[in-house]
């Protein structure tokens, strides 16, 4: 997706190019795992490791590595139905809320 900074695409498009191009099992793709707005329970969430703002179930934009995001972090905890801002990024920079 290099080069394609504002896409917005379905989860599903990124698992068949991913299992197309790499053989990827559809399954392991898990997009929310490398969004700045979202944190899942046993990844590390780091700058580097984000590629994607989640704008609503199933549908993702592609901003890319090192992105300057503004805006807060969320996490669903399992068996939840609603969310809870666990952080922040301000212009690129990580802050946890407490």
């Amino acid at each position: 997706m290099e080069g394609k900074r504002g896409i917005v695409f379905q989860s599903g498009f990124l698992k068949d190019e991913l299992r197309k191009k790499y053989g990827r099992n559809r399954s392991s793709v898990i997009p929310s795992d490398y969004c700045y707005n979202r944190v899942n329970n046993g990844i590390e969430f780091s700058m580097e490791s984000r590629l994607f703002i989640y704008v609503e179930k199933n549908t993702y934009e592609y901003v890319g590595e090192s992105y300057p995001y503004t805006g807060l972090i969320y996490h669903k905890p399992k068996k939840s139905k609603s969310e809870i801002a666990v952080g922040e990024w301000i212009n690129g920079e990580l802050i946890y809320l407490t």
